[in-house]
């Protein structure tokens, strides 16, 4: 390779050897040059990600030894950008390993096409590939593997044959877009939102867990890795066996234990057989009671004389105090074996409660960790600090694999503070969403080999346990004749990912009635534009202002098309009404959907500024306003029956009679108060007959 010493290159040079890797990361395991799998995961410092390495052998041996000298210079030398399209930054590892997928498909093309050197690229096959892509694959996938022989391009001059692509710059510098015509479509987000009917039972059910559940959970858990760790595999390969008690000692833990079991309202700890015999499982006894099995099976006598009956599973001897609707949320405690697995189903719900109830990404939740909450009591807020990933870059624009802390922290609702309480209290981890729960045995295992580097959960992982929170719920609300299950979403699985964008639409939209764990979404758009929406670096403004964008554009499409079906539109902006809706829909429909922060400017376009009011549209021109001068916005609460920019449809006469006909029926009303409910009905009929007079357009 061209540009790189031969010395600075040998079969046993780091694939890291410019980068930067976790701290305590054994360099003499870290991949080197000529192994056949190249593990980048040390470089990616992300507690939350997944492994990520590059596999050669997707690729034959004519490609093989160039495409790693290439794929070594990514990640090691100087960034050299796609001209036009992407700065100057070095790679992160995810995006190589990205790359490498992209490459491997373009150059299994070539081998189809007969093209066994990239110096065979002249215009015409360019020309050829991108007529075959664009038919061929999706546009997102066409515009990868065309950026791909751009990069290509751009280092040509370090790469030797057969790799090394003409002089002539691909296309003569057009991008992607420019040469395949990106899918036309109405507008949405290509992260769908969870749906109204899922989510309402899905962060009802979080958020019974976090308010309601949680200290059952919290102290069975407890108790649980207090008793585990005393066990043989759990100790630590030269610690000190279980103590040694006296006969007298060891009676009396067994006596105490029982009473336990019997306070806490179960029995013997049990085992039920296919017949439905019972048996005693004498190990839990021995357990609660802090003793060996042999000294437990001594006291059989004693523990069969206490007068307890064989119960239907070894329950742990704490007793739910819970509620659910007034009424116990269980009838017995949580059985040993179930503990972890209630744990995890509490971790998840905290997920759900501060993932959906911060506007944080999902890889900012699986990051947080203990120690990262606070109060401050003069004002009354509830902040979360933590690490940011995405958009973390340096000085040269190169991605920062360490993130970075935020700035300012994240505000957020009590019941997102209670859940960090409550993961806090779980286990003793530095992060609050740990790989696992349950703690790990330290003998008679074998060690993993596969084991990523990063200590969290992933957000694929994190998925699935939302998915096995939701398989529980669901068994749990029939067994108990519920009607709150928690359904399909009709878009797919519930992730991690579409928390956020779903709190963004619920922030602009507020369907009425809509409640998640008994916080009003005006309440959560007030915290968040306190603090996290209120940093652009956060991305979420972005969101928000995407989704007010897509409603403003729905809305306009809507009434556009009421227009061309000859509805009615009356008032002083009736006109400008209409064309504001005929511009957006001939501007905005069949294109393709906006980026976030295209979405910020495109909300300054004039003919988006309309705004759905009590019985009425305000077509807003700042000139002549009467709620407000010279604002970007009208104040609805204000507005005047005068006002120039007012606008009418039949939805919103239909709105006006209902507000008539409830102040016609208030005939209890003080004097005062009725005077003024008739002169508004009357000014409302005169509204409506004008509405009824003026032709369909």
């Amino acid at each position: 390779m061209r540009g790189i010493s031969a010395a600075a290159i040998s079969p046993q040079t780091l694939v890291l050897q410019e980068r930067a890797y976790r701290p305590g990361t054994d360099v003499a395991s870290l991949s080197r040059y000529d192994d056949a799998v190249w593990d980048l995961t040390p470089a990616v410092f992300e507690d939350h990600s997944a492994r990520v390495s590059i596999n050669f052998a997707v690729f034959n041996d004519r490609w093989e030894p160039t495409v790693r000298a290439y794929l070594w210079m990514l990640i090691n030398g100087s960034p050299r950008g796609i001209p036009g399209a992407v700065p100057e930054a070095r790679l992160s590892m995810r995006s190589v390993s990205l790359i490498k997928s992209s490459l491997a498909a373009l150059l299994a093309r070539f081998d189809l096409m007969g093209i066994t050197d990239l110096a065979q690229l002249d215009p015409l096959r360019l020309d050829e590939l991108v007529v075959d892509l664009g038919r061929e694959l999706s546009f997102d996938r066409a515009r990868k593997l065309l950026t791909e022989i751009r990069r290509l391009w751009a280092h040509r001059d370090l790469l030797d044959a057969p790799m090394r692509m003409p002089d002539e710059m691909p296309w003569n510098g057009d991008r992607a877009f420019d040469l395949i015509a990106p899918p036309r479509s109405t507008a949405g987000s290509r992260t769908p939102r969870i749906s109204d009917a899922t989510l309402v039972p899905l962060i009802a059910w979080a958020g019974r867990f976090v308010e309601d559940f949680s200290d059952d959970i919290v102290a069975a858990f407890r108790l649980y890795r207090e008793l585990i760790v005393r066990e043989y595999r759990h100790r630590p390969v030269n610690s000190e066996p279980t103590q040694i008690l006296s006969h007298a000692e060891g009676r009396a833990n067994i006596v105490r234990a029982l009473e336990l079991l019997r306070d806490a309202g179960v029995g013997l700890p049990g085992r039920v057989a296919a017949g439905g015999s019972r048996s005693v499982s004498w190990s839990h006894i021995g357990r609660i009671a802090r003793v060996s099995d042999t000294r437990v099976r001594t006291a059989r006598s004693l523990i069969e004389g206490f007068g307890l009956p064989i119960d239907d599973d070894a329950y742990l001897p704490i007793r739910c105090t819970g509620s659910l609707d007034g009424r116990p949320w269980r009838d017995k405690p949580i059985a040993w074996a179930d503990a972890p697995r209630f744990a995890t189903w509490l971790q998840t719900a905290c997920f759900l409660v501060i993932g959906y109830l911060s506007g944080m990404r999902a890889g900012e939740v699986l990051s947080l960790e203990r120690g990262c909450l606070d109060f401050d009591a003069q004002s009354n807020i509830w902040t979360i600090k933590g690490r940011r990933w995405k958009g973390v870059r340096d000085s040269t624009g190169s991605k920062e694999p360490e993130g970075r802390i935020r700035e300012n922290p994240w505000v957020v609702h009590p019941t997102a503070a209670r859940a960090v309480q409550i993961l806090e209290q779980i286990n003793d981890h530095q992060l609050l969403f740990p790989i696992h729960v349950r703690p790990q045995a330290l003998r008679g295992i074998t060690p993993q080999s596969n084991l990523r580097d990063g200590e969290a959960r992933t957000t694929s992982q994190m998925g699935t346990d939302i998915l096995d929170f939701t398989r529980w719920v669901n068994e749990y609300a029939t067994a108990n004749g519920r009607a709150d299950l928690i359904p399909d979403d009709p878009h797919g699985r519930v992730n991690a990912r579409r928390l956020r964008r779903t709190l963004a639409w619920h922030i602009v939209r507020r369907p009425r009635g809509l409640v998640a764990a008994a916080v009003q979404y005006g309440h959560i758009a007030t915290l968040i534009t306190q603090g996290y929406g209120g940093n652009y670096a956060s991305g979420f403004p972005d969101e928000l202002a995407f989704e007010r964008w897509l409603e403003r554009y729905e809305h306009l499409s809507e009434i556009d098309s009421y227009r061309i079906d000859g509805g009615r539109i009356s008032g002083p902006a009736a006109s400008g009404l209409a064309d504001r809706a005929a511009a957006t829909t001939a501007r905005f429909a069949g294109r393709p959907v906006p980026t976030h922060r295209q979405a910020r400017t495109l909300l300054r376009n004039p003919n988006l500024q309309v705004y759905p009011g009590e019985g009425m549209h305000c077509v807003y021109n700042a000139e002549t306003a009467l709620c407000a001068r010279d604002s970007a916005e009208p104040v609805l609460g204000n507005c005047r029956s005068a006002c120039r920019n007012i606008a009418r449809t039949d939805d919103d006469i239909a709105q006006l009679k209902q507000i008539s006909a409830q102040l016609q029926a208030d005939r209890l009303a003080p004097p005062i108060r009725h005077q003024r409910a008739q002169a508004l009905i009357a000014h409302h009929d005169a509204t409506i007959a004008e509405h009824e007079r003026t032709p369909a357009r």
